[in-house]
């Protein structure tokens, strides 16, 4: 399971990034690309993938 949210994690701010990188232009000629709505989307994806992978991720801490 934990693998499997560790790819997901990773998809997810892969996604993220290309819808910023459409949103900003810099990958041009699709219907996201120059639209500022994209660029927010893209960044609110990839830091929820980030959480993700920290979540997934953390130490986790015993206590006695």
């Amino acid at each position: 399971m934990k693998t499997f949210k560790n790819i997901a994690g990773i998809v997810v701010i892969l996604l993220g990034a290309l819808w910023m990188l459409q949103g900003a232009n810099i990958i041009a000629g699709m219907a996201m690309s120059d639209n500022k709505e994209w660029l927010v989307i893209g960044a609110i994806l990839a830091a929820f993938g980030l959480g993700l992978l920290y979540e997934n991720n953390r130490p986790t801490t015993r206590i006695h």
